[in-house]
């Protein structure tokens, strides 16, 4: 769960599917169910059979920590790892310029692109892996008004998602190359004009890449003129200089249309500091509320008198209501704030309560559909936790509303306080806000915060409230409420059926056919909306199973042993997701702060119970921890807690009894390095063995030459050109750990340095990941390296960054030239773990932002093995994809013998849209190309081959 800092400086600076899935399932993996597989397939099984999962929401949820989170801990986290070392800040705007500089770079695609389709194959084709039923932090939601079956949602950092058939199946249709924020979304509601959407980007409060100092700014509104399948940026509010806040567009709170307005494309955004008008789509824009007196860019230096928080709400009929808040950037008052009101967007009148709160920040407000005389607002007081939140409720009478004009309710006593651990209204300083009301019940009314509520009079009363999501009814612990999940953020109703209702939170999306029901029942809409963010992911070294496990913001570890996009992944640990590993019998999860927990496997691959193994009072953990197996060991883990090191030589004694409880069996001390450095990073060599790199936030590095003496020797290797910036990753070369790179994520430093020689000299090797070669340009902040060697001595090289994957083939100093991979995939999403094995070449890729994606691998460059790899028999992923109208798409397949062979595509209904080969085909390669053509709209599709009777499925996505 997220908390937003106290912090004013934060503030200040900020069925056929199914299937032909279970064919396709049935067909890989029926013959690979081998011993070691079965311990894979038996996680969910497991969770079930022996009720692990529930007992884990109780022991792993917020109470498990025994007191609310640190507000500060993640933040602190991510400036520490992220700032200049020289300033002690992340470098104002420094999201745009990466971006800007790093779309310079070459990709793959561009290289191969007049090359042999069979290298441009083994080279970037990027398969995602999920997680296909988790969701992650969403904003933006809305349904088509005249077709509910159309759902669009935007997730923070993962983009704009559409869904054709109610949820059953998700398309992503923001560019991977665009800007991957959406905080908020509005359609033209009036008739003839529903094909014409906006959303808006930069998510101010809580995101992740969002920090105290320098927050990620979005770039402007976006808009849809074909009901939302593509998206362009809107000139009028996009911004070339992105050093610093120059632009209101670059935090959009709300954007909201006239369906009043007849004659006019009218839309309003309330934006940071301001409420914005167009009346011609957007073209151009006016102030109306806030500071600034003409475009967006105008009289940016008043926003330090300005409110610092807005929203915007129009009813049906084009009355407006705007709110501001008193809070100002400079940490004064505003010097206009208040609740607003308008009939025609121009002339507002003040219609804020006398009795209103003296202090206020953020409000959101929804307008009655029933009853637009009659509106609610939520207000963020922030004043202490007892008295964090306000609820007005405002009912129009005459003139202006001012005045006498309007009655004014206080319904703050009637806030869905609860009591016990999790029953508490809990607004967490205004990031998690919402206020609903039921289209056909002016008294149905929704609040939400950490959890979301319900109340049938209006809280006109505490008698008629339930809560009805976030965590669990009882109040009594802090497991998440059944396919539901806390921190909430948008709710949108069903018109024809206002029973029907949908739930955007930090774990996707949630829907429920019966709102009005004693106990609200969910179903998750989480089917392929891969908005997730993992900090971590791992995978079995020693093996070529599928098994996947991976740590994620706020949603907590989950696991998948399939490689099928598809298949659900099984949870695993709650809170943060942090660092994980997966042995024979071993699978280990942890969560903020350094809490790891071990699931035991018997050698015929069945989990036995669990233990939480992470050593007893002890002190110092990163907010995200990092932990190592011993490659050549699996029982023997390091783990650093401060500027400590802890070594444990089997993690198998300690006993495991199905508890929280916490033991010190084997663990030792090894490293004390007696400063105020933390010990951010370590790594355990595969050959030889023993090798152990361990290093700190300061840049310094130390190693063991014998990890498993006694008492191992520390030296220090910290190279002499090294900056004094935080260590992330040390990636050691598999087969001599004598070669080894170290990633430092910090802006304006050397990123990354490779030895040869064990650590007695570095060499940078950042190349042209550092922009005009050195760090004074807008390079990418690198996040984790892996190291695949070939057997004839080279080896291919894969960085992940903050602006996607990229990879080299031939490390040549401060001339080593990366290459994006996965434009067409990955695209620029943060990219924060990336791993890979050498038994069978997987390359495992965490993104924060689109989930994980893999492909086995052997380097960015097409090579012999490469080429062998691609013509492995059966059906591939097709590339691009998705892929749009004009252009096409190739599907490629290969024969072991000569066949008879048929590929058909058919759309989600099962119909027949067109066939592609019908006829024996000799054996080797094939590659068949497809327009479009037959498709009558955009969405997904699915493809299957079949070879003598045998089939194979596969899906892919047209954009018309």
């Amino acid at each position: 769960m997220k908390r937003i800092s106290q912090q004013r400086q934060f503030l200040m600076s900020c069925a056929l599917l199914l299937f032909f899935g279970a064919l396709f399932y049935l067909a890989a993996t029926q013959p690979m169910m081998k011993a070691r597989q079965a311990a894979s397939f038996s996680v969910e099984q497991d969770l079930r059979e022996n009720g692990h999962q529930a007992r884990l929401h109780r022991l792993h949820k917020k109470g498990a920590i025994g007191t609310k989170e640190n507000p500060q801990a993640r933040w602190q986290y991510e400036v520490d790892r992220l700032k200049d070392p020289a300033t002690g800040k992340i470098p104002e705007g420094i999201r745009e310029l990466e971006l800007a500089y790093t779309s310079r770079i070459l990709t793959t695609e561009q290289v191969f692109s007049q090359k042999n389709p069979y290298s441009q194959l083994a080279t970037y084709t990027w398969s995602s892996r999920g997680p296909y039923n988790i969701g992650g932090r969403t904003r933006a939601l809305a349904l088509d008004t005249n077709n509910e079956n159309i759902i669009l949602a935007g997730g923070v950092s993962g983009g704009m998602w559409r869904s054709a058939n109610g949820g059953a199946a998700w398309t992503k249709v923001t560019d991977p190359e665009m800007l991957q924020s959406v905080t908020t979304l509005s359609q033209d509601k009036r008739p003839g004009k529903g094909n014409v959407w906006y959303y808006g980007t930069g998510e101010l409060l809580g995101n992740s890449a969002n920090k105290p100092g320098a927050s990620y700014y979005g770039n402007g509104l976006f808009k849809s003129i074909d009901n939302g399948v593509t998206w362009n940026p809107l000139p009028s509010t996009q911004t070339p200089n992105f050093t610093a806040f120059t632009n209101v567009f670059q935090y959009t709170y709300r954007v909201a249309t006239n369906p009043g307005n007849p004659t006019q494309d009218e839309v309003l955004v309330a934006t940071a500091g301001s409420i914005r008008r167009s009346v011609d789509g957007g073209t151009t824009w006016n102030y109306v509320l806030g500071f600034g007196s003409g475009t967006g860019a105008e009289r940016v230096s008043d926003f330090n008198v300005s409110p610092f928080f807005t929203d915007i709400a129009i009813s049906s009929t084009g009355t407006m209501y705007a709110t501001l808040s008193q809070y100002a950037n400079a940490g004064g008052s505003s010097s206009r704030k208040g609740i607003f009101r308008s009939i025609n967007g121009t002339t507002w009148a003040d219609i804020t309560p006398a009795a209103f709160p003296a202090t206020y920040e953020r409000i959101v407000l929804d307008i009655a559909p029933s009853n637009e005389n009659i509106v609610y607002f939520l207000v963020n007081t922030a004043t202490n936790a007892a008295s964090e939140a306000n609820l007005w409720k405002y009912e129009y009478v005459s003139g202006d509303g001012s005045g006498a004009g309007g009655i004014w309710t206080n319904l703050t006593d009637n806030l869905p306080m609860l009591g016990g651990k999790s029953g508490d209204l809990d607004l967490q300083n205004g990031y998690n806000m919402v206020v609903k009301v039921r289209p056909d019940n002016v008294n149905y009314v929704v609040l939400g915060g950490t959890n979301l509520y319900r109340s049938t009079n209006g809280f006109s009363s505490t008698a008629a409230t339930t809560k009805i999501g976030g965590y669990v009814a009882n109040n009594e612990s802090y497991a998440m409420y059944p396919a539901h999940h806390p921190d909430q953020h948008e709710v949108v109703f069903y018109r024809n059926n206002p029973s029907r209702m949908i739930s955007a939170h930090d774990g996707g999306l949630s829907r429920t056919e019966n709102n009005q029901a004693p106990a609200v029942v969910w179903e998750s809409l989480n089917r392929g909306y891969q908005t997730t963010q993992f900090y971590t992911v791992a995978m079995d070294l020693n093996t070529t199973d599928d098994f996947v496990v991976g740590g994620m913001q706020d949603n907590g570890s989950w696991a998948v042993n399939n490689i099928n996009q598809e298949t659900s992944w099984v949870e695993q640990l709650g809170g943060d997701g942090a660092f994980a590993a997966r042995t024979t019998h071993s699978l280990l999860v942890s969560t903020q702060n350094g809490t790891v927990y071990r699931y035991a496997y018997n050698d015929a691959g069945r989990r036995t119970g669990y233990a939480r193994i992470d050593p007893p009072k002890t002190t110092g953990y990163l907010f995200v921890n990092p932990y190592t197996i011993d490659p050549n060991n699996e029982y023997t883990m390091f783990l650093p807690a401060g500027d400590t090191l802890w070594r444990n030589k089997n993690i198998a004694q300690i006993p495991v009894n199905n508890s929280s409880d916490q033991s010190n069996l084997g663990w030792e001390v090894v490293a004390n390095l007696e400063t105020n450095e933390a010990i951010s990073s370590v790594s355990v060599s595969k050959m030889p063995a023993n090798v152990v790199y361990f290093g700190t936030r300061t840049g310094k590095l130390y190693k063991f030459e014998n990890g498993a003496a006694a008492t191992p020797t520390r030296v220090e290797v910290t190279g002499a050109n090294f900056p004094a910036g935080n260590i992330q990753c040390i990636a050691i070369d598999p087969r001599d750990a004598n070669k080894a790179i170290v990633v430092f994520t910090n802006y304006k430093v050397e990123s990354l340095f490779y030895t040869t020689n064990g650590g007695t000299t570095w060499v940078p090797i950042s190349g042209n990941l550092e922009e005009n070669g050195n760090v004074t340009g807008n390079g990418p902040s690198t996040r984790w390296m892996t190291i695949l060697p070939n057997p004839d001595g080279s080896a291919k090289y894969l960085v992940g960054t903050s602006t996607g994957l990229y990879s080299t083939s031939a490390l040549n100093g401060s001339s080593t030239s990366w290459i994006r991979e996965g434009a067409s995939s990955i695209g620029q999403v943060p990219v924060d773990m990336v791993i890979s094995r050498t038994t069978d070449d997987l390359v495992l890729v965490g993104t924060h932002g689109n989930g994980v994606f893999s492909r086995r691998y052997s380097g960015p460059l097409a090579s012999k093995e490469e080429i062998a790899a691609a013509s492995q028999f059966g059906l591939k992923q097709n590339f691009p994809n998705p892929f749009r109208a004009g252009a096409f798409t190739n599907i490629p397949f290969t024969l072991e013998k000569a066949a008879d062979v048929k590929l058909v595509l058919y759309d989600l209904s099962g119909k027949t849209i067109a066939t592609l080969v019908n006829g024996r085909k000799p054996s080797g390669q094939h590659l068949v190309s497809w327009d479009g053509r037959g498709a009558a709209a955009s969405g997904t599709y699915l493809y299957q081959l079949t070879i003598d009777g045998k089939r194979y499925t596969k899906r892919l996505t047209f954009l018309r």
